[in-house]
């Protein structure tokens, strides 16, 4: 019995962890805004300990700030914060290329161009920017899965997470989508030909390519 009751809570705990975090990703609870636990848990019909739990989690990824009087403020986006995430991803996700790479097989190729193929299909419908930032992380996921690096992978899905907040400020450009796209083919097209060197050197650009434009689009909105 105590079980079941555990891995029920702990189900609710994970929903409210991923409607506050797309919530937060998606802008509708910007930088500053103050999580207030008695009214998210009358919204979604729930205890304050599984809201508590994900604040937690949140705050441990980053998204949010947890102040001792004033409880949860959604973390701000500022260039400095913004420099600390790409940086982690420039230095983590080109290691977990080589890793994956080394032990690529076929089947992990054809994952990587159905990926790619889906974003490209995605960009030519119009469809919606939370749509494509999910389809960028898809298309990132199948290059390193193959890895079988969990924790680092961990590491790097909090990362994207925190990034993705960044990346809504650039993606409704039509040249940041094409610009991304035309990466998302190179790196695909490398990864096939099992070119390490030339596959690195793209996704590192591709990263410091975002990391640049986000930080241009933050300095021109605080000026």
């Amino acid at each position: 019995m105590k079980s079941s009751i555990g891995i029920k809570r702990q189900t609710v705990t994970s929903s409210v962890l991923d409607l506050l975090r797309d919530r937060i990703i998606s802008g509708v609870y910007p930088g500053g805004y103050q999580i207030k636990q008695e009214a998210v848990a009358d919204e979604f019909s729930v205890s304050r300990i599984p809201i508590r739990e994900a604040l937690l989690q949140l705050e441990a990824e980053g998204l949010v700030v947890i102040h001792t009087h004033k409880g949860a403020v959604v973390a701000a986006l500022t260039p400095q914060d913004a420099i600390d995430i790409f940086e982690a991803r420039l230095a983590l996700e080109p290691f977990m290329l080589a890793k994956a790479m080394a032990k690529a097989t076929d089947a992990d190729t054809d994952r990587v161009r159905t990926a790619y193929l889906n974003y490209e299909t995605a960009l030519t419908k119009g469809e919606a920017p939370e749509r494509l930032s999910a389809l960028n992380w898809a298309f990132h996921n199948a290059l390193l899965a193959a890895a079988n690096r969990p924790r680092s992978f961990a590491l790097i899905a909090i990362l994207h997470n925190s990034a993705d907040r960044y990346l809504r400020l650039q993606i409704d450009t039509e040249a940041a989508q094409t610009k991304a796209l035309e990466d998302h083919r190179a790196l695909a097209e490398a990864f096939a030909k099992r070119d390490l060197t030339l596959a690195q050197r793209l996704l590192k650009k591709h990263i410091a390519d975002a990391r640049d434009d986000v930080i241009r689009n933050l300095k021109e909105g605080l000026a």
